[in-house]
């Protein structure tokens, strides 16, 4: 057995012989303030992860370790995209950018990404269209899937419908579970531009379900958004109000009144269910007052 073994690990090291010279020591406080932080955003605590990542992230300063920066700032900002607070991202995305330009170092197409993210959830479309135009041929081809998905909800959003349909043809080659739900949930806003709010609404519907089952419950709650306008489209008010409910309902669920608001104030518009009608109140109730968005 152990000259089988030996055999196997040729290729790597002499078996018996010298022994190979001893790894680096690792920053322990680093690693466990990273752990930490992917445990709390896979369990779906965006905040906490938040926290973790900024302690990580001060630990790699402190050891001036770049790639380490690099890597936790964008471990950072998507926590803090996914924490609901897209101007921390953008702040964060645009402070490490700086560094490593400082340094000589080019950004990866997944930080570039984020930050074009946290622009467009910031308002600024315009600044996130141009960058993710910048990363679409990124040779990562799941980030280049990511970058076309944002710019056909900008296009979408901006009644721009070359450019959505553009995005959705680029998406056309993609088959992983997120980008095909990417890929429904903008065929499902192209048909809603071309009148055809059946095929809309089970695009929707199928982006809702793939998006459910892979934990994106803010894509979920936006598939199910665009299934409400492809019911109110063919004029099915109460559907529809159904599904603003069912959409708001979960955005207020993961702390996002901003986005669940209009979709709540929607369902009451369209409503005339009394048990729909009480729903969308009790949601409402838990957003507060409302403020205007930073």
């Amino acid at each position: 057995m152990r000259n089988a073994a030996c055999g196997l690990l040729l290729a790597l090291a002499a078996c018996g012989g010298n022994a190979p010279p001893p790894s680096p020591p690792q920053d322990q406080t680093l690693v466990r303030y990273q752990e930490a932080g992917h445990i709390a955003y896979d369990l779906d605590r965006p905040q906490e992860a938040v926290r973790q990542f900024e302690e990580a992230l001060r630990q790699a300063e402190a050891r001036d370790d770049l790639p380490a920066i690099a890597e936790l700032s964008f471990n950072l900002a998507v926590a803090q995209l996914r924490a609901n607070v897209p101007q921390d991202a953008l702040a964060t995305t645009t402070r490490i950018r700086a560094e490593l330009e400082r340094r000589g170092a080019p950004p990866s197409p997944a930080l570039l990404l984020a930050e074009a993210t946290a622009l467009y959830r910031t308002g600024d479309a315009k600044a996130a269209d141009a960058l993710a135009g910048e990363i679409e041929t990124a040779a990562d081809r799941d980030v280049a899937a990511g970058a076309s998905f944002l710019r056909g909800l900008i296009g979408d959003e901006t009644e721009n419908t070359d450019a959505l349909q553009a995005a959705y043809q680029r998406l056309g080659a993609t088959n992983t579970p997120i980008r095909t739900a990417d890929r429904q949930e903008l065929e499902a806003r192209l048909a809603l531009r071309q009148g055809d709010p059946a095929r809309a609404r089970s695009a929707a519907l199928q982006s809702a379900t793939t998006r459910q089952e892979l934990l994106d419950y803010r894509g979920m709650a936006r598939s199910l958004s665009v299934a409400g306008k492809a019911a109110e489209q063919a004029g099915d008010k109460e559907v529809a109000a159904d599904f603003y409910l069912r959409a708001g309902r979960s955005a207020a669920a993961q702390g996002d009144p901003a986005t669940a608001r209009p979709w709540l104030e929607k369902t009451r518009l369209l409503s005339h269910d009394p048990a729909i009608d009480e729903a969308a109140e009790r949601a409402l109730a838990t957003l507060g007052d409302p403020s205007p968005t930073p």
